[in-house]
């Protein structure tokens, strides 16, 4: 059942209760069986709300120090290419729980861009590292991310994503005539 509506009828049959329009067995049945046991009292609802308000708060915070946490690993550590493609991607697969958790929500652009701006870097990164000096092999990758953008963009219906994919294709090729 949907949490919202499941709410009102919660805070109904507490009404009922209060202002005894049904018996108050049959309250505390009707309560046991909407919250699922957890108890007719409102507090332990709010205690659980303002939980994982701090919950997404924390989780929040934690992708959007990513980015800065990403730039200091691969360019300021001496950290082994290794460790740092571990550190990268894990930084990625914490924005990829992001973008599952909040699917539904406007909340979930926020991951979105931070892991495909993360798993931009971490694809150059690579590309860089295995093939040194070779720059169709890192155009290669910029394009294919690019194209991973613009599939993402039109499958999700998000217009930011396409325009930049595209725009990133424009500007990868008039960087060959200059």
């Amino acid at each position: 059942m949907n949490e919202k509506r499941r709410e009102i009828i919660v805070r109904e049959i507490e009404y009922w209760k209060r202002s005894r329009l049904l018996p108050e067995q049959y309250c505390d049945y009707l309560l046991a069986l909407y919250t699922e046991g957890e108890g007719s009292h409102s507090y332990f609802r709010s205690a659980r709300f303002n939980w994982m308000k701090w919950i997404r708060l924390f989780f929040i915070l934690l992708i959007c120090l990513l980015l800065p946490a990403t730039v200091l690993v691969i360019y300021f550590t001496e950290l082994s290419f290794v460790l740092q493609m571990l550190l990268l991607s894990l930084f990625v697969i914490v924005c990829l729980m992001g973008v599952w958790m909040w699917r539904k929500a406007a909340l979930v652009h926020l991951p979105l861009v931070s892991g495909a701006f993360l798993l931009f870097l971490a694809s150059i990164r690579i590309s860089d590292y295995y093939f040194p000096q070779m720059t169709a092999v890192s155009a290669f990758m910029i394009l294919l991310n690019c194209l991973l953008w613009i599939a993402v963009g039109v499958r999700f219906r998000f217009l930011y994503l396409t325009i930049s994919g595209f725009f990133g294709i424009l500007l990868l090729g008039v960087s060959f005539f200059f």
